[in-house]
């Protein structure tokens, strides 16, 4: 197993006039994804009062998604590379990972408006994966709210922020399933950090691990394991006094790293098939979601229109849940052809059943973005 970074370098096009729809969308349709059951099912069951609270309570944690979004931000390299951050405090320190920034006292941070700053590297740490940037444009800026007191434990929900592949503000989900991890990544050393299922792709590194039901920042995406879908996240309350000190006293010189001379090694542009798999893999997200309107425009002009986008939300209005089991990929004549095994749940007669299906997507290029061609499914 081969656990690599979570940044990247990018091609533009690819990314080009999705990012936009990312956390509108979200703020929109999240709420319902991270409550113990979805919201329409849990209604039926409840008189008019309990209805009301639970929409109050929805709301708020919707609204409360949409506020972490506004402080997580995406920063770009000198060399190209692309990664995420967190703003830390009120004077506009940002945090990230060391990796991003390595090697770099200058890097572009672009906030969830789309505004461009330039940001200082004021810290950063040769043995631990950690680095801070400071960007005087933020200060009064509502930082992150950190959870510094409680470890993470086993099976709680948590949310991962930032910009996998450049796709900025991308939200996904999944659990703590491991804790106390311990490995290294050359020069890093990793110790006492949490495993969690929530999908990321190169361009998470540095964005915010939350806890899915208070909405605080437990730690900082750092590196993935792709063939597992794994990730993994520094806990945040491991780093907080050594930000402190760097806020404190920006280092004089920041050091080097002599193994990313010209580029971080595992820094590579994806590859055609990476890409494709990213697009099916944020498909399904975006579904799990309920987040529809994104979900929609991953689809190429052709999908489009063959339905509606009110026919195509539609369809899923029995969708309890769905979740990818696996995925490959392999290109067919300038496209690429995604295989996935994908489990929905649904409400058929007001029963919950599960079912698997086989999916397969063609995903190729369309006027410089990777669309979703062709989409078939059938059950397993």
């Amino acid at each position: 197993m081969n656990k690599k970074w979570a940044s990247s370098l990018l091609v533009s096009a690819v990314i080009t006039g999705l990012t936009l729809w990312g956390g509108v969308a979200i703020k929109e349709y999240v709420a319902g994804s991270i409550t113990e059951e979805p919201s329409y099912l849990a209604n039926s069951q409840l008189d008019e009062d309990e209805e009301n609270f639970l929409s109050q309570l929805s709301m708020t944690r919707e609204e409360a998604l949409f506020e972490a979004q506004q402080k997580v931000i995406q920063i770009e390299t000198p060399i190209g590379s692309i990664g995420s951050g967190f703003i830390y405090n009120t004077e506009g320190a940002i945090i990230t990972n060391a990796h991003v920034v390595a090697n770099a006292s200058e890097v572009t941070v672009i906030t969830a408006d789309s505004a461009r700053y330039t940001g200082n590297v004021i810290g950063i740490s040769d043995t631990t994966d950690v680095a801070v940037i400071q960007v005087d444009e933020l200060a009064g800026r509502e930082p992150m709210e950190l959870e510094t007191e409680k470890d993470a434990e086993l099976l709680d929900q948590v949310l991962t922020l930032g910009s996998p592949l450049g796709f900025q503000n991308t939200v996904t989900s999944g659990v703590i399933d491991g804790t106390n991890r311990s490995f290294a990544i050359e020069p890093f050393k990793y110790e006492n950090i949490d495993q969690f299922t929530a999908a990321i792709s190169p361009g998470n590194s540095g964005g915010p691990l939350l806890d899915a039901n208070s909405m605080k920042v437990i730690g900082i995406n750092s590196a993935e394991e792709p063939d597992q879908n794994l990730g993994y996240s520094i806990p945040i309350a491991d780093v907080t006094e050594m930000v402190d000190n760097w806020i404190e006293n920006p280092m004089d010189e920041l050091p080097e790293f002599d193994q990313y001379a010209d580029q971080p090694s595992d820094f590579v542009t994806p590859t055609m098939e990476e890409q494709a798999l990213y697009i099916a893999q944020y498909y399904l997200s975006s579904i799990e979601f309920g987040d529809y309107v994104t979900a929609y425009s991953l689809l190429g002009v052709s999908m489009q229109e063959e339905y509606t986008f009110s026919e195509y939300k539609d369809y899923f209005q029995n969708l309890l849940s769905i979740s990818l089991k696996s995925s490959d990929s392999f290109v067919v004549s300038g496209e690429v052809e995604v295989r996935a095994s994908v489990e929905k749940e649904e409400l058929i007669n007001n029963k919950r059943e599960s079912t698997l299906y086989n999916y397969r997507f063609l995903i190729s290029q369309e006027n410089g973005q990777y669309k979703i061609k062709r989409l078939e499914f059938s059950e397993e």
